[in-house]
């Protein structure tokens, strides 16, 4: 009977250290999930902090943002094209076209990609913070730190203007444009100056001159099938006219396509990039 006694302890001990070493794991992992769980991203409106019914998150480095209450914040009227699952918002004589699933978007006849798609969750539309913002004309600045956004609308009519004209060369359109202008079969731009903004009198209306400079890349066809490679590196001289709107937001007077260009410099690659 002493043996059965003196047995049973260690076979306790041991149901004891396997029941705890069973939980321990458990408990680690909820740990770590909560840890690991992000911080709410805080977006302001000038110095006003956006409330959301449902909380913007962010995918890939980019915020996603509920659709609707953005684009009234914003001052923006909303409508829904449910056969095309896209939305359409509407200020002035700015509109703005995406749609659920697509990794491209419009303002007005401007085309252009976007870094992450419009998704459906929980319910509710999201869209890319940074690319509505910046297409209604605010400036957008993040903050590490406190996981914070704020957007700034430009007032200036100088600022406005080369941020319209900063937003309009990095789209698909221009790009197009630039191919058909330079007969190239692909391209890359190497950035934008704006030269002057000629302001009216009233200050609705400008001209606008800017340089853009590409790397232009042509088809070259072999043994071995076709290659497409740099061939050569222009700079052209572009103008146009745009105006303020009743809204106070700056629009292009007229498409892409109906800029003045002029061909300022054209070198062969290889010698531009020594």
């Amino acid at each position: 009977m002493r043996w059965l006694k003196t047995a049973r302890l260690p076979l306790m001990s041991l149901l004891t250290g396997i029941a705890l070493s069973l939980q321990t794991p458990a408990i680690t992992h909820a740990q770590e999930l909560q840890e690991t769980e992000p911080e709410p991203v805080h977006i302001y409106i000038g110095q006003e902090l956006t409330r959301w019914e449902l909380p913007p998150y962010v995918d890939q480095g980019n915020t996603m943002v509920p659709m609707r209450t953005l684009f009234e914040k914003l001052g923006f009227t909303v409508s829904w094209d449910p056969d095309n699952r896209a939305a359409l918002a509407q200020k002035g004589d700015v509109s703005i076209s995406l749609g659920i699933g697509k990794s491209t978007a419009a303002v007005n006849s401007v085309q252009y990609y976007l870094d992450a798609a419009p998704v459906i969750k929980n319910g509710s539309t999201f869209m890319p913070l940074r690319f509505v913002s910046e297409a209604a004309g605010a400036e957008v600045l993040w903050d590490q730190t406190t996981r914070s956004v704020t957007l700034q609308m430009n007032t200036d009519a100088d600022q406005s203007i080369r941020h319209l004209i900063g937003r309009v060369t990095l789209s698909s359109s221009f790009l197009q444009e630039a191919i058909a202008l330079t007969g190239g079969d692909g391209i890359t731009q190497n950035g934008t100056d704006v030269k002057s903004i000629e302001l009216s009198e009233q200050g609705d209306s400008a001209k606008v001159t800017f340089e853009a400079g590409f790397t232009v890349s042509k088809a070259v066809k072999s043994d071995h099938g076709v290659t497409i490679s740099p061939a050569e590196s222009v700079v052209y001289a572009f103008t146009g006219e745009v105006y303020k709107d009743s809204e106070g937001q700056w629009v292009l007077k007229s498409g892409i396509d109906s800029l003045n260009s002029e061909l300022l410099d054209k070198k062969p690659f290889m010698e531009s990039a020594s």
